[in-house]
C-alpha cells in the first residue's frame, strides 16, 4: 500500500483495519476494466438474489451504495474528525457491504494520496468510514443508501451473530453483518459488552450467550476482559481514542 502511494498512517488499530478502503484501490488498479465493483468483508452476509441487487444498483446510477452512519456528535468518531471536515462537511458510513463504481474508486484512490503526499499538513488521519462517505459527497458523486435495496435491520456493528444462528428470509435481500464462527463471536462478547461484569447477574445477555458454550471461556478471560474494558472507558473518558 505504501509503494502504491498511500500513507502508512492510522490512529487506531492497524493500517488496513483503520484504512479499510485501501484495499478497494489495489483490486481496481489489478483489475481495472470493471465498471463497478461490490466488495462484502469476510464477517458480511447478503441474502437474496445477488444479480438483481448489482442490476438494481447499476440502474440507479450509483456511485457508492453503504449503510450511512449519522456523523452528529453521538458519533464517538466525529470530534475527531472536526479539523479536516468542518462545518458539517463530515459524512460517514458503515462499508462492511459496499458499491463502487470505477469513477468514484478512482476519485478515492485519488484523494488518499494527495493526503499522503509531503507538506499536506493532515494532522489526523481520516478514518475509512469517514472519509469514503465525506469525499463522495463533496465531490457530489451519487451515494444510495444500502437501506433501498432490502433489509438492514440486522446489519450493525454490535451484537454479533452467531454463524450456525444466522437464517436468512426466502425473499427479497437482507444484509447481515458482523457474522462470526464460535471463536471470533465469544472475543466479539467479551470486546464489546459495555460491562463484563454482566456474566454475574443472572438473565443477562452476556450470560446467556456464554453459556451455550460451556467450558469456553474461563473466569480468568472475563476478568482480563473486564480489566481492558474498564481501561478503554477510561482512555475515552480523558479524550483518547
Amino acid at each position: 500500500m505504501v509503494d502504491a502511494g498511500f500513507a502508512n498512517r492510522f490512529e487506531k488499530g492497524s493500517l488496513l483495519w483503520w484504512n479499510a478502503d485501501y484495499t478497494h484501490y489495489q483490486v481496481q488498479a489489478r483489475i481495472p476494466e470493471y465498471a463497478y465493483y461490490l466488495f462484502v468483508e469476510y464477517d458480511a452476509c447478503i441474502g437474496g438474489n445477488g444479480s438483481r441487487l448489482l442490476a438494481d444498483m447499476i440502474a440507479d446510477d450509483a456511485d457508492f451504495v453503504a449503510h450511512p452512519i449519522v456523523a452528529d456528535l453521538s458519533w464517538y468518531w466525529t470530534a475527531f474528525h472536526a479539523g479536516i471536515y468542518p462545518d458539517g462537511q463530515l459524512r460517514a458510513s458503515l462499508n462492511c457491504i459496499s458499491f463502487f463504481s470505477s469513477r468514484a474508486l478512482m476519485h478515492l484512490a485519488a484523494r488518499r494520496r494527495a493526503m499522503s503526499a509531503p507538506g499536506a499538513g493532515i494532522k489526523f488521519w481520516p478514518l475509512g468510514e469517514a472519509f469514503v462517505a465525506s469525499e463522495i459527497e463533496k465531490a457530489g458523486l451519487n451515494f444510495v443508501p444500502l437501506g433501498r435495496y432490502g433489509d438492514v435491520s440486522r446489519y450493525t456493528w454490535f451484537p454479533p451473530i452467531l454463524e450456525a444462528d444466522l437464517v436468512l428470509p426466502a425473499g427479497g435481500h437482507t444484509f447481515v453483518h458482523p457474522v462470526l464462527d464460535q471463536k471470533r463471536y465469544i472475543a466479539s462478547l467479551l470486546r464489546q459488552t459495555h460491562f463484563v461484569r454482566h456474566y454475574f447477574m443472572p438473565g443477562s445477555h452476556l450470560r446467556r450467550e456464554l453459556r451455550r458454550f460451556p467450558g469456553a471461556v474461563s473466569r480468568w478471560q472475563l476478568y482480563r476482559a473486564a480489566l481492558a474494558r474498564a481501561i478503554q472507558r477510561l482512555q475515552i473518558a480523558r479524550g483518547g481514542l
